[in-house]
Formats: C-alpha cells, sequence, structure tokens
C-alpha cells in the first residue's frame, strides 16, 4: 500500500518557509523516509483560502506515524518553524487508491468526493476513464480515501497537476459533461462535496 499525509500550516513569513524549504526542509522529509514530498497553497478554497500544505508520500506507514515527532528532534527543523511562524493547523492520512500521469505542474486541484466504497478493480476502470479525458489539459492525477484525515474520513479525494488552471478546469468540464462518465459516478453514488484550487510554491 502506499500512503499521502498532508500536514497542514500558516505561516507568518513565507518567504522564509519557502527559503528554508528548498535548502534543508524538503531533504529532511525524504530522509525521513517520504518517496515524495511537495507543498501547495491553498488559493481558492473558502476558509482554507492561504493554508499551506506539505504533501508526502509513502511507502510505510510505520515511518510516515514517525517522521512528525523525528522532525521536531531536528533542531534545523525547529529554528525554521519559529523564524517563519509556522503554526500547525492539522495532519491528515490518506491512501492512495490509484495513479495516472506525472505529478507536475504549478497547479493543483484537490476535488473531494463522496460514494459508495469500490473495489480496487472498479478504481482502476474509473481511473482509466477519467484519465482519458483529462489527460490532454492534466499532468497527473492521484485518487486517494481519507484514512485518518477529519472530515474527509471516507471520501473520496482527487488531487490533479496541471501546468495551466484554465486547461484543466475546460477538460475536467469536458469530462463531467459526458454521458458514459455521468453514468459511472451515478451507478457509484459519487457526489461532488467540495473542491480547492492550489499553486505548487516547493
Amino acid at each position: 500500500m502506499a500512503y499521502l499525509t498532508g500536514l497542514v500550516v500558516r505561516v507568518s513569513d513565507q518567504n522564509k518557509f519557502e527559503e528554508d524549504w528548498e535548502s534543508f526542509a524538503r531533504q529532511m522529509f525524504l530522509d525521513s523516509g517520504a518517496t515524495t514530498a511537495r507543498v501547495a497553497q491553498n488559493v481558492m478554497g473558502g476558509d482554507a483560502a492561504g493554508e499551506i500544505n506539505i504533501a508526502c508520500t509513502w511507502d510505510s506507514l510505520d515511518l510516515a506515524m514517525r517522521a512528525p515527532g523525528d522532525l521536531r528532534k531536528k533542531q534545523e527543523m525547529v529554528e525554521s518553524m519559529q523564524a517563519s511562524g509556522v503554526q500547525t493547523l492539522r495532519r491528515s492520512l490518506m491512501l492512495i487508491d490509484a495513479e495516472r500521469g506525472v505529478h507536475e505542474g504549478e497547479f493543483l486541484s484537490m476535488l473531494v468526493a463522496s460514494g459508495d466504497q469500490i473495489d480496487p478493480a472498479t478504481m482502476e476502470a474509473n481511473a482509466d476513464a477519467f484519465w482519458a479525458h483529462m489527460q490532454s489539459g492534466a499532468n497527473g492525477i492521484m485518487w486517494c480515501r481519507g484514512l485518518a484525515a477529519g472530515p474527509l474520513n471516507g471520501l473520496y479525494v482527487a488531487l490533479t497537476s496541471a501546468d495551466s488552471a484554465d486547461l484543466l478546469m475546460a477538460t475536467s468540464a469536458t469530462a463531467f459533461a459526458d454521458a458514459a462518465i455521468q453514468q459511472r459516478m451515478a451507478g457509484q453514488n459519487t457526489q461532488m462535496v467540495g473542491r480547492a484550487m492550489m499553486r505548487v510554491i516547493g
């Protein structure tokens, strides 16, 4: 299994935060066992606008669980958090169900949906169906389920990476207008419950 963790923070000095992320903080997460680490800021997301999301993928839940405590023991990390005024808001754990493409690009869409719990084969079929539409306007999509994620528990989350938010939204509209996609969603009782638009900053 593969997992996605999200550490959501607010900062008082974003420039300092971004500088430290690029110079050493990202590598610290990778050294703790994360397979990938990136930072995105919520630009359009209601009350969550302005929040910064540190998203990491893991092949081991043991490593993901140990990482927060291990990182707090590193003096350089402690000093960086104090200097940039980091305020931790929440942490989330999700199970990665499927992936397509590559997770690169300036923009990130987080789409949240409720629906029936589905088996791995159906999830893969869903991913193929959506990716057939979205690959013309997106670089990659990761489909997850909230495991220990507060209000996202049990919900499905699709994270879509793109170079253009305009193209991403146009492609998304075309996908959701497709009758076959609508039928697939209806058959699984899928209901959209939220969306946030983010900009990748590190």
